[in-house]
Order: structure tokens, then sequence, then C-alpha cells
């Protein structure tokens, strides 16, 4: 929430919204009230349509979804700086089938949706399991895949995906392979389902971004202070290539005199700045899961928010890495 200065004393202004191509969003709406805005199967049906009628007028896909009878959950990803557009066409169509179904007046939604930009590498896999187990946290079935009106049956099972649905880019975080990275993410699920579920959104900044520092210093940049360049690390191309051997030496030989931050380094930096996959990198630091994994990277991002030692320790490996790169 940004707080603005007006005649009258401070006030609490909307929430930014960041709109750009290629922009990952959380996006949570409420009914009025906490009113119900799902009254039958029908209802959930028909809010389905239209998230997959507006696939072809504005190119969004969607990532995980989740319909409850008072909200529902989106992790979509827009083509275009278009996401209020999105929105309003969605909601509006949907709210005025429901009050002239059922002959109401007043508002069905509790204002604007909450959105979160978010930083897809960090947060969407912790994304995409909150929403998948809000089923499960509200008493409503025991097991994810037992819930209808989610997502993660299609990515479970071999059926047809619907055409606002893209399942590629999460199962691709965790193998490369279809069926090892369905077994990997039915894993990461339950590892959610059956132990304490990690807080996605304790890291939210201004209620407006989810992200790593790299990622809101970019955001910052690009999007918030009209500048035009790429203000990413440089360094993050030539990784692409870079063997992992190489990374994690330049790291652990850094960090020399802190073994158990080097390693935790060594993954973070891994993971940033290579295109492997969550599973792989597991296999790579001696058979850690991918839950590990991923827990490490955000640790590590809110740490170095917080810790300015830390965050130096990191940037001084960082330019080490460009060199190594010769970028």
């Amino acid at each position: 929430m940004i707080v603005c200065r007006s005649k009258g004393g401070w006030i609490l202004a909307r929430p930014l919204r960041i709109e750009y191509p290629g922009a990952f969003y959380h996006v949570i709406s409420r009914g009025n009230a906490r009113q119900k805005i799902f009254v039958s199967d029908l209802d959930k049906e028909k809010f389905l349509s239209y998230l997959e009628t507006g696939v072809d007028r504005f190119c969004y896909k969607v990532h995980a979804y989740c319909l409850l009878d008072n909200h529902y959950h989106l992790l979509m990803e827009t083509a275009a700086p278009n996401l209020s557009k999105i929105l309003q066409r969605l909601n509006s169509a949907y709210a005025t089938y429901f009050s002239r179904k059922r002959n109401q007046t007043g508002h069905l939604l509790q204002g604007r949706p909450k959105v979160l930009l978010i930083d897809k590498d960090a947060y969407a896999l912790e994304l995409s399991r909150y929403i998948h187990l809000n089923p499960v946290r509200a008493g409503i079935v025991r097991r994810p895949e037992q819930y209808r009106w989610s997502s993660y049956v299609y990515y479970m099972k071999r059926v047809p995906v619907p055409a606002y649905l893209e399942t590629s880019f999460l199962l691709g975080q965790f193998d490369k392979k279809e069926t090892a990275a369905r077994d990997e993410m039915r894993n990461f699920v339950e590892a959610g389902r059956k132990g304490k579920l990690p807080d996605p959104f304790k890291d939210e900044r201004g209620g407006a971004i989810l992200g790593s520092e790299a990622f809101i210093h970019m955001v910052r940049a690009k999007f918030l202070m009209g500048r035009k360049k790429d203000r990413e690390l440089p360094g993050l191309r030539g990784l692409k290539s870079t063997d992992l051997w190489s990374v994690r030496g330049l790291v652990e030989e850094s960090l020399k005199n802190n073994p158990k931050l080097a390693k935790k380094a060594a993954i973070y930096l891994c993971r940033k700045y290579s295109e492997r996959t969550l599973g792989e990198l597991g296999e790579f630091f001696e058979g850690l899961s991918v839950s590990a994994v991923n827990q490490v990277v955000r640790r590590l991002d809110g740490l170095r928010l917080q810790d300015r030692a830390l965050d130096q320790k990191i940037k001084s490996v960082e330019s080490a890495i460009r060199k190594l790169c010769n970028v």
C-alpha cells in the first residue's frame, strides 16, 4: 500500500499496479462482504468459460488457478501490459452473469482484485503450491487432486488442457522430462500439505511486488523510472552456458571462511544465473529436494534485503562470476 499526502492529511492510496509484456502476477478476488461468488458448479464453469474466451483477445496464460466459494486465485502471465483490462473484462462479465441469473443488485466482488507482480523464478512455484493447496487448507478435500475446480489435476494427469492454461513452465522448473516433472511437482506439493506451508507473501513489497532484490531493482529501473535500459546483471546471459562446477567452485572459494554460507550461495547463484531446473540443481547439490533448493533461494533473497554485509558478499561473488564469463 502506498501512503500519499493530501490537503486533509495522510491517506492510503491504491497499491501500485505494474504492467509490462511478459509479467507474472498473482491475482486474488473476493466476494463483497465475504459473500459467495460461486454458488453452483455451473457458476464455476461459466467463470472458466469467460477466462477462456479472453485468451484470444488479450493474449494471456494462466499457470495456476483455484476457484473457491467466496474467492478465486490466478497465477497468470500477460503478453502485453494489459492486466487491468483483462481483469476488468473478466470480473465484469462474470458479475453481470451472476446478478442476472439470480436477479440481484449491488456489487458481487470486493473492489479491485489484489494483484502482486511476482518474480517468476523465485516465487512462481511456491505460489502455485499455495494456490493448489487452498481447498485442503479450507477443509474441502484431503488431497489437492480431489478438488475439481483448480488447475492441479491438469498437472498430475495426462488430460486435455484448457486453452487458457499453460502447464509447461511450472513443470519445466522441476525436470525437462514430463513424467519426472509431474512426480517432482507432486512431491513438492505433498511436502507442503504434510508440513508447515511457508508463507509465500512474507517478502511482499508495498502491496505490489513479490520478488528478489535484483527483480525489484529491474522493475524499478525499467518500468518505474522511465528508463529503457535493462538493469539486470549483465552476467546473466554469459552464465546460460557456464558449467555449474565452475560457478560452484568460484563461490565456495570466495566464501571459504564460511562453508555453510558458501553452499547456500552456490545454490542461490546457480539457480539465479543458469537455466537448470530445480530438480537438476537438487541432484547437482548432493541430492537436495526441489523444496530444499527453492527454500534456499527464497531465504537468501529475503536475507539480502535485511543484511547489508551479506548482500555485499553476494555482490562480490557476482562480480567474480561476471569476470569468469568475460562479461
